[in-house]
């Protein structure tokens, strides 16, 4: 009895079929599978097939060995499950084995560097953190999941780019740890109104935690992440469930203006589209209306049509002039300059865009 219940806790990497054990058992007793098999009332064939491995034990046999061998039950089904559960890691040890080719298009060393992945080089075991990363049992799902679905129909969305949709979970996994109320669309618009304010502000830290905390009060999650190599995307918008809405920013242009723009216009996709849809912003123009919608949103916000109008009838638009503008306004001159590029009635490269602050990366605070 001793060496059975040695066999049951003994846990080697490979498998062990508990018919091995049964034939041990049964020339230690001098007992036949036929002798066996009239004692539990089962058809010899059953016997022959569970000592040969061909065949499972169920419960209900470790209960009649139990009673004719006097080995509990509990032993043969331990002895069971264990050779089940290594028959599984083999057959999942194959299949990760055969998505080699998925994570050679992943962004590894970046993810690596991130602390998503770790630094080994073992790719089963990159495999594995990869797809617990993603929330996912196959690459195949991961078209399906809550991180790419949203933007199937996105034009500057492609179901192949993996560093785009890894930059995307990053943000989506950060969300989830973000304490949020139920949002309130009422709430979130006076947020905004109070937010552009903070493009005055100096210290990038403040302006990072002061979105942050108010966005999460009434129910919108903002993420600032690193944008990725080749992922080219400066802002995300989606919801991750009915009540919490998600902007996700990447910052990578790096100025005032573009960083300001982005996230109002992620916003307003927040506010006025529905919550099916998620929405991605490469800063290309788009003719597609929710875009259209999306620009026109950030644009009044940041410096309202009337005043903007009666700004680009002065002529010349000097330094001056755009300082004291945005002074009124009480935001950010480089906001100003950024929007009258937008609607070219400034040309792209200007002395006026020393005005725009550099640097402006709130995903490094």
């Amino acid at each position: 009895m001793a060496e059975i219940e040695k066999k049951a806790q003994f846990s080697p990497n490979y498998s062990v079929h508990p018919g091995e054990t049964l034939l041990e058992v049964l020339a230690s007793r001098g007992i036949t599978q036929a002798e066996l098999a009239t004692r539990i009332g089962r058809p010899l064939k059953t016997v022959n097939e569970i000592a040969k491995g061909k065949a499972s034990l169920t419960a209900e046999t470790a209960l009649q060995f139990e009673r004719a061998l006097d080995v509990p039950a509990e032993l043969w089904n331990a002895l069971e499950a264990h050779h089940q559960l290594l028959l599984a890691q083999q057959r999942e040890n194959t299949r990760i084995e055969s998505y080699v080719g998925w994570l050679r298009k992943l962004p590894v060393a970046e993810m690596k560097q991130r602390g998503i992945l770790s630094r080994v080089k073992d790719s089963s075991v990159l495999i594995k953190e990869a797809l617990r990363f993603f929330g996912i049992d196959s690459p195949d799902n991961l078209a399906l999941s809550s991180t790419v679905a949203a933007f199937r129909r996105s034009r500057t969305f492609s179901p192949n780019d993996l560093a785009l949709q890894t930059w995307l979970r990053i943000g989506e996994r950060a969300a989830q740890d973000l304490p949020c109320r139920p949002f309130d669309r009422a709430a979130f618009r006076q947020v905004l109104e109070e937010t552009r304010k903070l493009s005055l502000e100096d210290d990038l830290s403040t302006i990072k935690l002061r979105i942050v905390e108010a966005c999460c009060s009434c129910g919108v999650a903002v993420v600032f992440i690193p944008a990725l190599d080749h992922t080219h995307v400066s802002g995300a918008a989606r919801w991750i469930t009915p009540d919490k809405a998600l902007i996700q920013m990447s910052c990578r242009h790096k100025t005032d203006d573009h960083v300001w723009f982005t996230f109002f216009h992620e916003a307003a996709h927040i506010l006025l589209h529905g919550k099916k849809e998620g929405f991605l912003d490469d800063r290309i123009e788009d003719s597609e209306k929710e875009e259209r919608e999306a620009n026109s949103f950030a644009a009044n916000a940041l410096i309202p049509s009337a005043s903007m109008n009666s700004l680009v009838r002065q002529r010349p638009l000097s330094k001056e002039k755009i300082l004291s503008f945005a002074n009124a306004l009480g935001i950010s001159p480089g906001i100003v300059v950024g929007q009258l590029q937008w609607r070219k009635r400034l040309p792209p490269v200007t002395t006026l865009n020393k005005l725009k602050r550099s640097g402006y990366d709130l995903t490094l605070c």
